[in-house]
């Protein structure tokens, strides 16, 4: 989940005194909407030194405003009681910048409309619990032997990757019980760390769209936990300048490298990329990139003055620790830089492994999933994604060949269920690409 803003700066068609002068008609009772990602602090400091982001609310969240506070660059804080989704009845500040506005008033038929969504929601939670309840009983007896038998198998096949069980389908004699005896020795998924090299737990990420709660480590890196169910689900470096890279120290200013895997699952591992090359969110360009074959997840480490990232491809990123500037491995880095319409060029980050890479690029907003026409409707993305691998021509396909929007899960992005593992992603690359991710 990304805590960047993903809309368009709003246009200043009105006066100035009269834009100042309505930009916080926000009064103390009054129910808000964010209008995008934003941080969720527990008081209101809102510098880059304040260590007191709590979560990330999503955009839509509404809540009512409990308190305001007008700070010295003349922007404000705003104290809002959440009033839907996981964080429901908690009290949050966030920052209103009157440049670029991502909180709105909702008018009273608004207000009205998410009092209704509310008890539609806590409806379904009460049957989603009745469900519960009725088959809380209904377990299948088995036997201990047999029980441990079936789990250290299960555990044997999560480990494996595609090409291993392809071997195995088509020469079964090769099959023997080491993948069992190292599936007794993986990490338990509740003891799981961001530094374990380990495959994935599940193949398919399912959970529906959530707040991460992202917080420095004793390491140096952001780790990055679910605010629903507390499980890590990705990590984060931000290169915040002065440096080559970033040649500005100043706060909105930075290149953010965040590898995802939600649900700790093979199927939507990806590094997202956003370069923010000042304080107006539309300026900020964002990159996914996903690496084949998807063996391992993400994994981070310190290595003396350097962070030593493990792709799921098994490639190695090495970064400087203090600076988080790439110094080697897999990835060359280029400064980030401006276009003439202000807006970041895509981040310079070169792949030069062995793999396959799919990666896609859009400024102000993710190039993947469902975006909103002018008319209110959704349409999917109309970016392109290039899929590379060495010794190969690019291949340039439509990024909703790949990514989908799931409005039942409240409008997350996944991959494809066709591509969710590397059999059926080989397949696609090699129809579309005539190469292989092997």
């Amino acid at each position: 989940m990304m805590k960047k803003s993903f809309t368009n700066c709003l246009s200043l068609t009105l006066p100035l005194a009269l834009t100042l002068a309505s930009a916080l008609a926000f009064n103390v009772g009054e129910q808000v909407e964010l209008e995008a990602f934003l941080n969720a602090r527990s008081d209101a400091r809102f510098t880059k030194a304040s260590n007191n982001i709590a979560a990330t609310l999503s955009k839509g969240t509404r809540g009512e405003v409990m308190e305001t506070k007008k700070m010295p660059s003349g922007n404000f804080g705003i104290k809002m009681k959440v009033e839907g989704g996981a964080h429901r009845g908690e009290s949050f500040w966030v920052y209103y910048n009157l440049k670029t506005p991502l909180i709105k008033l909702l008018d009273a038929k608004n207000k009205e409309l998410n009092k209704d969504q509310n008890k539609v929601d806590e409806n379904d939670a009460v049957e989603t619990a009745k469900k519960v309840e009725l088959t809380a009983d209904q377990k299948a007896y088995r036997a201990p032997e047999e029980k441990a038998v079936i789990d250290a198998a299960t555990t044997a096949l999560k480990l494996l990757d595609n090409k291993a069980l392809l071997q195995i389908i088509a020469n079964p004699k090769s099959l023997d019980c080491a993948p069992v005896v190292s599936a007794l020795s993986v990490v338990p998924e509740d003891q799981y760390k961001e530094t374990d090299v380990v495959q994935p737990y599940h193949e398919v990420a399912t959970s529906p769209l959530h707040s991460s709660i992202c917080q420095t480590s004793d390491s140096g890196w952001e780790q990055c936990k679910s605010a629903d169910t507390g499980k890590i689900e990705g990590f984060k470096l931000f290169n915040n300048g002065p440096n080559k890279i970033v040649k500005n120290n100043e706060y909105f200013i930075n290149r953010e490298m965040s590898f995802e895997f939600s649900d700790l699952a093979r199927s939507d591992m990806k590094l997202v990329i956003s370069d923010s090359p000042d304080d107006t969110t539309s300026h900020a360009t964002y990159s996914i990139m996903m690496f084949f074959p998807r063996t391992v997840m993400p994994a981070v480490k310190r290595v003396g003055d350097e962070f030593e990232v493990t792709l799921p491809n098994k490639e190695i990123v090495r970064y400087n620790a203090k600076t988080r500037e790439v110094i080697g491995g897999v990835f060359t880095e280029g400064a980030m830089a401006q276009g003439d319409n202000k807006k970041a060029k895509p981040a310079a980050i070169n792949y030069t492994g062995n793999g396959v890479m799919i990666r896609a690029d859009k400024s102000g907003d993710l190039p993947y999933g469902d975006v909103e026409t002018k008319s209110g409707a959704k349409a999917p993305s109309t970016t392109t994604a290039t899929i590379s691998k060495k010794g190969f021509k690019d291949c340039k396909i439509p990024s909703k060949d790949i990514w989908y929007t799931d409005y039942n899960k409240g409008g997350n992005v996944f991959v494809k269920s066709e591509l969710t593992n590397d059999i059926g992603m080989d397949d696609f690359v090699k129809k579309k690409c005539g190469f292989s991710l092997y």
